[in-house]
C-alpha cells in the first residue's frame, strides 16, 4: 500500500495513514496465523470458519459499519464513473448548506 496522493504532501497525514495501513495488516496477519493455528490442530473446521464469520459480519457491532462502507463504496464508484453526476449531487448538498 502507499500513501495516498492527497496526503503526500503532509508528512504527518502521510505519517497517519501509513501507522492506520501497518496496523490493518498486523491484523490481518495474526488473524491468519490464529486461524491457521486453529484448523491445523482440528480445534474448528474451515466451514465453522466461514459460518462464524458471517456471524460476526452481521451482527449489530459489525454489520451497520460493513453496509455503511459498501454504501460508501459504491456512491464513490457511481461518482467516479458518472463524474457529472457527482458534480451535480455535490454543488446541490453544497447550496442546501448539507457539506461545507
Amino acid at each position: 500500500m502507499a500513501v495516498s496522493s492527497s496526503n503526500r504532501t503532509n508528512p504527518d497525514d502521510a505519517l497517519h495513514e501509513l501507522m492506520t495501513q501497518e496496523t490493518i495488516i498486523n491484523v490481518a496477519v495474526d488473524v491468519q496465523a490464529l486461524l491457521r493455528i486453529l484448523v491445523e490442530k482440528e480445534i474448528i473446521t474451515r466451514e465453522e470458519v466461514k459460518e462464524y464469520r458471517e456471524e460476526v459480519r452481521n451482527s449489530p457491532k459489525y454489520g451497520p459499519v460493513i453496509e455503511d462502507i459498501q454504501r460508501q463504496r459504491k456512491a464513490f464508484q457511481i461518482a467516479k464513473d458518472i463524474p457529472e453526476a457527482y458534480l451535480k449531487a455535490m454543488f446541490k448538498a453544497k447550496m442546501n448548506g448539507d457539506i461545507w
